[in-house]
């Protein structure tokens, strides 16, 4: 089986990734002709069989790419998250876009049984699940959790209202004045920079709230591996919901634990009890409690750490998401996870 995948962007790229390439076109409808021209000489001159729309699905692009797979026999996956499928609510078009590109993929993949859930059943014998990998190496070059200095709260998440990083905020102000041994370190950017940044002032915890912007590669791992307790406590909004939460397996990779919210697909992510807890969206009360809880406890926060490692190990790494992906494209009906309920 031939390959390619694409994605839309506003400019031409290509990365090579884990082996795989990724075809990166503009997808404006200005472009749209010129990106469609390319795309389809990229196929032609790599004999590829397999076309896999990573985003994008519901761009003009997207859509005519899946014509063109239908009309010559390619095979052809759309990745739908669950901002796509919420956001087809907000106007005709995008209702359109979604039912079209649903209709001419061969399959379709979501990151969740979540996501899943939200598509019409009629689109069930064509679904299956690939959850999100991680690559076991990136955490090799770092030692375990310290177990001295101050203990480390990590929020990793772009800066945006419906991660939750307020209610983080918050619940840190309350356990900062019983602890003066606690960091929260948030990494990311976005537009609630400077009122996340104001809401640390007004709580007068901004000298212990370190904003680090956006990290890549190693200075983002390093954050995880210095990290007590990893938490987004992401919110849903009709529009919008964490599908899964990529973040938490990352974190789990270092041996940290996660405090997550009920949403979405995140508990699909986080065992709660297990390799993390989980608490009500916009519980700033809970959130504090689940924080003190893991923080106070030594002992609860290595094994649930331990307990996720494990769990990301066997479930959640790069080779599984593949092996779930090629299943999807051309292995037989029985050997491909479809959701029929």
């Amino acid at each position: 089986m031939e390959l390619i995948a694409f994605s839309p962007t506003y400019r031409f790229t290509r990365v090579r990734f884990q082996g795989a390439s990724l075809s990166k076109y503009p997808s404006s409808s200005r472009r749209v002709v010129r990106s469609f021209r390319s795309a389809v000489g990229e196929i032609s001159a790599n004999s590829i069989d397999s076309v896999f729309l990573l985003s994008g699905a519901l761009t003009l692009f997207g859509i005519a790419l899946l014509a063109f797979a239908r009309l010559v026999g390619l095979r052809s996956v759309v990745f739908l998250y669950g901002k796509d499928i919420l956001g087809a609510k907000e106007s005709k078009f995008r209702r359109f876009a979604l039912l079209t590109a649903s209709f001419l993929a061969g399959r379709i993949a979501v990151n969740s049984r979540f996501t899943a859930r939200l598509l019409p059943e009629f689109l069930s014998g064509k679904l299956g699940v690939v959850y999100p990998g991680v690559d076991p190496s990136i955490s090799t070059p770092f030692p375990p959790n310290p177990r001295d200095g101050p203990k480390r709260i990590l929020f990793v998440g772009r800066l945006v209202d419906r991660k939750g990083a307020d209610d983080l905020i918050r619940a840190f102000s309350s356990l900062a004045k019983e602890n003066d041994d606690l960091l929260l370190e948030i990494v990311g950017a976005g537009p609630e920079m400077a009122r996340l940044k104001a809401l640390a002032l007004s709580l007068g915890v901004d000298e212990r709230v370190r904003f680090f912007g956006n990290l890549t590669g190693r200075a983002l791992y390093e954050r995880y591996s210095m990290a007590a307790v990893f938490a987004m406590p992401s919110k849903a909004t009709s529009t919008d919901v964490e599908g899964f939460g990529t973040v938490y397996l990352e974190a789990a990779l270092f041996g940290t634990p996660s405090i997550g919210t009920t949403t979405g697909g995140i508990p699909e992510a986080i065992q709660d009890g297990v390799s993390g807890l989980l608490v009500p969206p916009q519980d700033v009360g809970a959130l504090t409690e689940a924080l003190r809880e893991l923080l106070s406890d030594d002992e609860k926060r290595r094994l649930m750490g331990a307990n996720a490692q494990k769990n990301v190990l066997s479930k959640f790494t790069w080779k599984a998401s593949t092996g779930s992906l090629v299943r999807l494209l051309g292995g037989p009906e029985e050997q491909v996870e479809f959701l029929r309920s």
